[in-house]
């Protein structure tokens, strides 16, 4: 690269990171100094408090509040529903998507289905799962009623609803990354006398990764928005979502926007994990390839 063209380049880079360090701290810092500015004019904190009050909340996690649990203890229970859920999903998901990307004839067969069934939104299968699963927990599928852990707070009906939500997006793009492999990679594998084991492994696996690792990734940002609306419905005791709603029944709007805090944070955090295992897995083919 010519040297001048390299200069430009690093100055392109330097403004950019710039922007990016006042993307994550003087806008933040400006909009809670506007939020506290207006909350003190406004004066009806019932309805929007100040900064202040918030932080407080943020400040003590384990505080009980309505006795119904701590900030910190809902949000546990929120996440660990969520990871089951997405580790079935996951699971099922990638399974299938690469047995039918690599079978056409069975593709032919259950891909209708799934499009048929991907349109219908999580939260429809709320009622379905009630009706089904009851209140039954985790623990019970194995025939203990208490095990006075989190996993008593794990209801199957949730879990299958956030599996229905997980699942679609991780199988559609597991399909689309194995059916869009290259002709001339399955030419060469043949050519070289590879088996469809190693045909599997070694050609669709890996070309298949950044799909798989797309759908991964949509896939637990929907566990994580259809967990937040689930806790929100009736027959719900626990979890982030449903505090959310039982303060603001209270008209704890403090506690309300902690939440809204925490549930946000902990969707980026999510957001985030996956893109770092993307990136590690997409360097890892790009080694191997």
């Amino acid at each position: 690269m010519a040297p001048g063209r390299k200069l430009h380049s690093e100055k392109v880079t330097h403004k950019k990171n710039i922007y990016v360090i006042l993307g994550w701290t003087a806008v933040p810092v400006l909009l809670l100094v506007i939020w506290q500015l207006a909350a003190v004019r406004f004066d009806q904190p019932w309805i929007f408090p100040p900064v202040s009050k918030v932080l407080i909340q943020l400040a003590h996690p384990l505080r009980d509040h309505f006795a119904s649990g701590s900030l910190l203890s809902n949000t546990a229970i929120s996440i660990l529903r969520v990871l089951i859920g997405f580790i079935l999903a996951a699971g099922v998901g990638v399974s299938l998507g690469l047995l039918l990307g690599a079978l056409p004839s069975l593709r032919g067969l259950v891909e209708p289905l799934v499009e048929i069934l991907r349109p219908l939104c999580p939260i429809a299968w709320l009622p379905f799962a009630i009706v089904v699963f009851k209140l039954k927990t985790l623990p019970q599928l194995f025939g203990w009623d208490f095990t006075h852990t989190i996993f008593d707070e794990v209801q199957l009906g949730m879990v299958f609803v956030l599996f229905v939500g997980g699942f679609f997006p991780i199988v559609t793009n597991t399909l689309d990354g194995v059916a869009g492999v290259r002709r001339n990679y399955l030419q060469l594998a043949r050519i070289l006398g590879a088996n469809r084991r190693q045909t599997f492994i070694h050609v669709y696996l890996p070309a298949a990764m950044p799909m798989v690792l797309t759908g991964l990734r949509q896939g637990i940002g929907l566990c994580w928005f259809v967990i937040i609306a689930a806790e929100m419905m009736t027959g719900t005791d626990s979890g982030i979502g449903y505090l959310l709603m039982y303060a603001a029944d209270m008209s704890a709007m403090d506690i309300v926007i902690a939440a809204m805090i925490i549930i946000s944070i902990n969707g980026a955090l999510l957001n985030y994990l996956m893109r770092g295992l993307m990136r590690t897995l997409v360097k890892w083919q790009k080694k191997e390839t």
